[in-house]
This record gives C-alpha cells, structure tokens and sequence, in this order.
C-alpha cells in the first residue's frame, strides 16, 4: 500500500489488516442508464439470491436453516463486462481476502466486514466484504438465541448489485447540487473454492482457500470494489469526538467554569427544563432527542447570548488517551490554530454553533434529497432484524478539497431500494411513505444524540458535569433544527437553497476542530 499521509490516516483509519489472494472472478461494474428498470429481473431470480433460508445442511448431527439479508425490492442484475479490474490497480487482479498470514498487501480495517486500500495511484478503495475480521465468510447464528445461521463478513449477489447500482443511480441525483456520494461503483469479487490445494505461504501474497465456502457452496459470497472518500462517521468519529473536547475548553479565570449555565438555560423554554440529578437547584435541558419525540423542540436564538465565557479556548495539555509518541505535533499544531484564531476573529461558542448548524444543513440535505425522490436508505424487516440505514454514522467525513463546499458525503446502498421497486410482504406491509416516515425519524433520533437507538450509531460518552451536558443539547438542538428546516424545504422543492459559506480561515480553523475530534476518536475504527 502507498504511503499513508497523517490526514489519511486520520481519515480512512490507522489500524493495518493482511490481505490474502482468494480463488475465484473478478467483474467490472459498468452503467450506461439511471433507469432502474432496465437491471430489474425475474422474481424467481431475486428469490434465489436472496430467500436461501428454505435450504438447510446438516451440521453437527442438527440440521440449521440460513437466513440472508431480504430486502422487500426486487433483483437487480449487473451485465457482466470483459472489462479487467486490473485496468485500475495490479492488486485487483484476483479477490482478496483479509488474513492472518503474513502479508505484502496491507489494508486498513473498517469495521468487521470491509477493509481499505491504497493504491499505487494514490486512490482509495473499499473492499466491502472481504472476510469477518480474518475469519474468512463465517457461519454464525442470527442472535444468541436463534438455531437459524446466516454468513458473515461477505456481501451477496443481490446486495452486491444492489449497492453497485444504487450508488451509481444516488451519485446521479446529487450530483446537479453538487453532493459526492463517499464511494464510487468500480467492481466486485466473486470467491470460489478451487479442488487443488492452492496455499501458498512462501508468497509475498500469500493465497488462501477458505473452506467455510463448502457449506452453503450454492450461496456466492462476493467483495464490493468501490473507490471511496473517507471511512471516519458523522457520529461515532466527529461528533463522539467533538463531545470529548468539551472538558479541555478554559477560560481566562481558571477557577470559573467557562460555561455560563444561566445565559444557557434561558435559550430553552421552561417545558425544556428539568431539575438536574446532581444539584436539585440546578436546571438543565432535556435531551435534544426527547424533546424532538414529543415535538417540544424549538428554533434556539443562541447569536450573542454568552453561554460561553468569550475568552475560552482549548487547553494545550495533551489528553492522557492520545498517543503522544504518533500524534503530539499534530495535536498541538491544531490546538494553535484553533486558539489563534479565537484571540482576533470570533469567540469558541460562534465556531461550535456554525459546525453544528453545518452538520444539520448538511444532513437534511442529503436525506431531503434521497426521499424526494422516492428512495428508502433502507428501512424494512427481515428475519435478521429491523433495518435502518438512515443513520449519521452513514456520512462519511470527507478530506477537504476546494471542488466540494460539502463536509460529508452518504454510503452504505446495498439496502437501498426505489418507490417503484418496493415489494411488499407480510414482514413490510407498510406504504412506502410510512416507510420514509419511520426513515426520517430514525436520522432524527440519532441525529439528536438518542444513545438507545437501534441503529448503526454505537458510540456515547457521559458529559463530566450539567455544564457540558446542558453544551451537548444546546448544539443538537441547533443541529437538528437546521436539519429539520432544511429537510422540509428540500422534500418540498428538491433543490438546496444556498447556505452561509465559511472564509478560508474559518475553514482552516473548522478543519482543525474536526483533526482534534477524529484523534480523540482513532480507536474508534467504525
């Protein structure tokens, strides 16, 4: 793998993996049409790829059912080209598989399932389904308690070309409001078993066979290819993050708390306000995310209010859980920046409040964008569980460029489906708009920092005092409320109406915060 940069590494994640060369075919995707029905095929083919649960196999004297991922849509076929991924990088001649062996070709981990690498021509791709950790495609149950199996660590060919062409089609639709999806379709890997023993440990690349593929062989375990933006989330890296720099904020008077509670509270109208656990005389806010499922959230006029004493700024002290060794000098050059800029241009408390906002914009544009045209990120129930895809941790943080106004950027479609291919079933009797309502409650819920949400959002940290704590609900608040504006405009007209640019400065100091958020979080790979 090339050289990896520190912003790359702060980016795309720090964690190597071993890849291993796997038996079987590699296919170019490639789209000449948004018209999804033209890749539509047959039910009875959908109900191949993606109902296997009718097949059993005896294993340990017990026969086990198999439960795959069924989304209520029907199934897309990619036209197989004769075009070779090895067009675009020599490692993408045959699949890859991440392993325990030693290995040449190194691979960034994101999350159990996917890996990322860096080619030679300094692109990044993601492998999604390259393995379950280094377990190759592993059987498991369903839970703790089911007899029923599924296959992790692999994608599927329906999920495969679902998320091929989806993001194809997505990417299409964002694209007039200039929206980069975070990843682009590029191919996927189909493994197979060869009969002849093809390990081969005396390889720079090593060449592994894995035999979890003989159970289930009529079942095709695949990799999704596609050349990505970034890997780090909305909200288990940058806002998981943000929430950790609270406690580092200082004022000038060291003795006082740099956060004033009284000027806070009276943004809030009194049903906002609840009698804290610690102080009985002490108010604080209710959480964002109750206050938005009671509909009790309201627009906060928080310009000029002093909630936060206007000389604060960040510690220079190194945090005890970061690195020093690895990230000392970039942990210190971005703190400079940060408080720099606070002596001459705007207070601490403008700088968190326009990031957070930005966050909402951006969130409702995108989710606007995608439900005004019919689209579901992927809400429905199968017998793996409740699905919801529609989540923050969806957005990926993107690496600044001057050809995007945008900080995030969507993924995650294999799960995706259209109005039009929405099939309902006795486990999805819903309309599709009950659908998209049940969606876009879920990106709320989430969005407004619901920990106990069943969703793809898993990290959470207490805040050290009612002061910190009454911070996170003030800019949730703040990011919800512009989520839910924008959201309504875009689902009405959807278009983006323009927002408040930030100056190159505030950008640098912006991109600063979000350096500092994704190095408290980089044993959070996602």
């Amino acid at each position: 793998m090339d050289t990896i940069s520190d912003d790359e590494l702060l980016y795309f994640g720090s964690i190597l993996i071993n890849l291993a060369y796997h038996s079987g075919s590699v296919h170019r995707s490639h789209f000449d049409s948004v018209d999804e029905l033209r890749f539509q095929t047959c039910k009875d083919e959908f109900a191949m790829h993606s109902m296997p649960s009718r097949t059993t196999l005896p294993m340990d004297d017990d026969y086990h059912e198999l439960v795959l991922p069924c989304m209520p849509t029907t199934f897309i076929k990619i036209p197989i080209t004769t075009d070779e991924l090895q067009s675009i990088d020599n490692d993408f001649s045959r699949p890859l598989i991440k392993t325990k062996l030693p290995s040449c070709l190194k691979a960034i981990v994101s999350g159990a399932r996917s890996a990322l690498i860096k080619s030679n021509s300094s692109k990044w791709y993601r492998l999604k389904g390259c393995g379950d950790n280094t377990d190759g495609f592993s059987i498991k149950p369903i839970s703790n308690t089911s007899t029923k199996l599924t296959i992790r660590g692999c994608s599927f060919l329906h999920t495969t070309y679902r998320e091929l062409f989806m993001t194809y089609y997505i990417a299409h639709l964002l694209a007039p409001h200039h929206i980069e999806c975070a990843n682009v379709p590029i191919g996927w890997f189909e493994y197979k078993l060869e009969h002849e023993n093809s390990d081969n440990t005396s390889s720079d690349i090593p060449i592994i066979q894995d035999t979890n593929l003989n159970q289930w062989s009529n079942i095709v375990r695949c990799c999704i290819i596609m050349e990505t933006l970034g890997n780090k989330r909305l909200s288990d890296h940058v806002l998981y993050g943000l929430e950790q720099l609270f406690d580092l904020i200082i004022c000038n008077n060291k003795k006082s708390h740099p956060v004033n509670q009284s000027n806070l509270i009276s943004l809030f109208p009194s049903e906002r306000l609840t009698k804290s656990e610690q102080n009985n005389e002490q108010f604080i806010p209710l959480s964002t995310w109750f206050a938005s499922l009671t509909n009790i959230i309201q627009p906060i006029d928080y310009q000029n209010s002093n909630w936060l004493h206007i000389s604060s700024y960040f510690s220079d002290e190194i945090p005890s859980d970061i690195d020093e060794n690895r990230w000392k000098v970039l942990w210190k050059t971005n703190i400079e920046i940060i408080n720099n800029y606070l002596q001459t241009r705007e207070p601490l408390a403008n700088l968190l409040c326009s990031l957070y906002k930005r966050f909402g914009f951006e969130c409702g544009s995108i989710l606007g964008l995608i439900h005004y045209h019919h689209i579901s990120w992927g809400t429905y129930t199968d017998e793996l569980g409740v699905h919801c895809n529609a989540h923050p941790n969806n957005l990926v943080i993107r690496l600044f460029t001057a050809t995007s106004s945008f900080l995030l950027a969507p993924l995650d479609f294999d799960m995706s489906f259209t109005e039009v291919s929405y099939l309902p079933n006795e486990n999805n009797n819903q309309s599709f708009d009950e659908l998209i309502k049940l969606e876009l409650l879920a990106f709320q819920l989430t969005l407004s920092g619901d920990s106990q949400a069943s969703s793809g959002v898993t990290a959470w940290i207490e805040m050290p005092d009612d002061q910190w704590t009454s911070v996170r609900w003030l800019l949730r608040d703040i990011m919800l409320n512009e989520f839910n504006r924008v959201y309504n405009e875009t689902i009405q007209n959807g278009s983006i109406k323009s927002f408040d640019s930030f100056s190159n400065e505030q950008n640098d100091v912006l991109q600063s915060l979000i350096r500092l958020a994704l190095i408290k979080t980089m044993k959070e790979i996602g």
